[in-house]
């Protein structure tokens, strides 16, 4: 089979996982969106906002690591493991111990216990079991696929069951417990391999991870802070909504486009030192997933108010525009991330941080020279900026890593998608 056959079969069956997840998850959220209030989304998205600075500055890319280098034995695996246990324990404690200067800094002192319930979760992920990469090197997915939708299923039972037994956002963060548990609980059902504490592999895994640590800093700064702006800003109502369409419209990203993207990194390394057949890779793995991107966005963007009224219910309706503009955001998501795997196939992990500094000035010495008086201008300009620097990036690492000709074929392809 070849390797551009078995990435599309391996991204149909994630897709197919991702979509069925948000089929039960869409469950979920028309009950939850009527049952709790913007404010409680509010109270979530702060805490969240905290848990996911956590899980950035603990990202060492083991994952990533993993995948690309050309063989790998269970060292290396439980290296990684080793390295995550460390850097995600650490800054946890940090930030629960630093839970009472946030609750003071939003005035809410029930941010406390939220943020302290979040990082045990946080925790719980990072002790799954690392042999999960052996199999999806070998693009087997099915194992992690039951285990995930099973831990889904389970886990809006309990958010839903919750959120009508309480009716308060602990209803959201019950169900991202029960997940984590069960996704940890599985991880070990998946794979025979145990993890042992161990560093012999450290130096060569460091080398590759010293410069996606920063990278991923400045990338979730630069991706949220703007979420911690309006936080300050305005009131807990507004943040739940702003917090909540950016989510939604996140979600074709996170859970359609970024599955299919996954099982291209592992077959666009095998093809790294074919120039020809790097580039058709390349070519076909960024088209099939804006093929996908584009309608999705289409819809969201010009039928906002009805996404929202199905999804969330007329409570929302006020901050639909806020979905369609950031819905603009999956192109970009697509042309970013296609961007970055080409990165981290070469190794070049100095070159994302780089982007990820210059993006950061542009996009919020921008944002500030606009003011935030006005949320929607706001988002727009903030969305707008963000196309622009990922389209301009997709150019510069298609004609490096490819060629000029191949950058203008493959423009040719898809500018017919926006005309």
């Amino acid at each position: 089979m070849s390797n551009l056959r078995k990435g599309a079969l391996s991204s149909i069956l994630l897709l197919g996982e991702s979509i069925l997840k948000k089929m039960i998850g869409l469950v979920s959220t028309l009950i939850l969106a009527r049952v709790l209030l913007p404010e409680d989304f509010g109270i979530v998205a702060i805490a969240i906002l905290i848990i996911g600075l956590i899980e950035i500055l603990s990202n060492t890319g083991s994952l990533q690591y993993l995948l690309r280098v050309d063989e790998i034995d269970e060292e290396k695996v439980n290296t990684a493991f080793t390295i995550d246990v460390i850097f995600k324990g650490s800054i946890a404690t940090l930030i629960a111990a630093l839970s009472f200067l946030i609750a003071d800094y939003y005035d809410d002192p029930r941010l406390i216990n939220v943020i302290l319930s979040l990082t045990c979760v946080f925790m719980l992920s990072g002790l799954r079991n690392p042999g999960e990469v052996f199999l999806r090197r070998e693009q087997n997915y099915t194992k992690l696929i039951k285990i995930s939708l099973v831990a889904k299923v389970i886990s809006v039972i309990v958010a839903i069951f919750s959120a009508l037994t309480l009716q308060n956002y602990w209803a959201l963060i019950f169900g991202q417990a029960t997940n984590a548990v069960l996704m940890l609980v599985g991880s070990y059902f998946v794979h025979p391999h145990r993890p042992k504490l161990t560093l012999k592999n450290a130096r060569e895994q460091w080398q590759f991870s010293s410069w996606i640590i920063p990278q991923s800093i400045f990338g979730y700064i630069r991706t949220q802070l703007d979420t911690f702006i309006v936080s300050s800003t305005f009131g807990k109502a507004e943040l739940g909504s702003y917090h909540t369409m950016k989510y939604i419209a996140f979600m074709p990203s996170s859970h359609i486009v970024l599955p299919i993207i996954q099982p291209f990194l592992v077959e666009l390394r095998k093809t790294m030192h074919n120039p020809n057949e790097f580039a058709k890779q390349f070519n076909t793995s960024f088209i099939i997933t804006m093929l996908i991107a584009l309608p999705i966005t289409c819809t969201m963007y010009f039928h906002h108010e009805i996404v929202t009224l199905v999804l969330l219910g007329k409570n929302w309706l006020e901050y639909s525009v806020l979905l369609g503009t950031f819905s603009l955001l999956v192109p970009a998501f697509v042309m970013l991330n296609q961007c970055l795997r080409v990165l981290i196939v070469y190794g070049k992990t100095k070159h994302i941080f780089m982007y990820e500094c210059v993006a950061f000035v542009i996009l919020y010495s921008s944002l500030f020279a606009v003011g935030i008086e006005d949320l929607l201008l706001f988002t727009s300009v903030r969305v707008g900026i963000e196309n622009i620097m990922c389209f301009v990036f997709l150019i510069l690492i298609t004609v490096k890593y490819t060629s000029i000709k191949n950058t203008l074929s493959l423009l040719a392809s898809i500018i017919p998608f926006f005309v």
